[in-house]
């Protein structure tokens, strides 16, 4: 599916081969102006609001990956992790999307990051003794919606949605990923 298809989803950032960092593949440069999806200006405050949100992965306008976080500090945090995927302890999906991205930019190819966000909305949260009024938005549900929207118009899964898809990782990247852990492993 082609990125100017999604009416809600605005631009945060580019990916490029990073070549200043021995281990680390790829950085992530974000937009000096941020545009929501209707071509309102946002504060740069976007990039670290903590609520839930959905990222798109844009291969040459293609969308390669739908995916949701909400991790503290915002999209900047999410992609740290894709960013960091060669380093430490990463799962598969970080470390196999950290080389596919590096492998689409290898080719000349643009990689984009596209953003969908959510309102908040008040709604009482129970703990484990009591209710306290909330802001939350609905990332996962908002996720769980992207995913079926594109099956329904692509008839599968987003190419690199490998879990969704049902599908193993390329046999290149699962020895990679293996090669990698057998490496820390080494080093302790």
């Amino acid at each position: 599916m082609k990125i100017e298809k999604v009416k809600t989803a605005f631009k945060v950032a580019d990916a490029l081969i990073d070549r200043d960092h021995g281990i680390r593949l790829i950085k992530f440069k974000f937009l000096d102006e941020i545009f929501n999806e209707g071509g309102k200006k946002l504060e740069q405050e976007i990039l670290k609001d903590s609520s839930g949100r959905i990222y798109l992965i844009v291969v040459d306008g293609v969308i390669k990956k739908i995916g949701g976080s909400q991790s503290k500090g915002g999209i900047k945090s999410t992609l740290l992790f894709y960013q960091g995927g060669m380093q430490g302890g990463p799962s598969i999906r970080t470390f196999g999307i950290h080389l596919l991205i590096r492998r689409e930019l290898e080719q000349n190819k643009k990689v984009e990051i596209y953003m969908i966000t959510s309102k908040k909305t008040k709604t009482l949260v129970k703990g484990l003794f009591s209710e306290d009024e909330a802001e939350v938005a609905a990332f996962k549900d908002m996720e769980d919606k992207c995913k079926k929207d594109y099956k329904e118009t692509e008839g599968v899964y987003p190419p690199w949605n490998f879990q969704e898809r049902g599908e193993a990782w390329a046999q290149d990247i699962l020895r990679a990923h293996n090669k990698h852990g057998k490496k820390r492993k080494s080093l302790r």
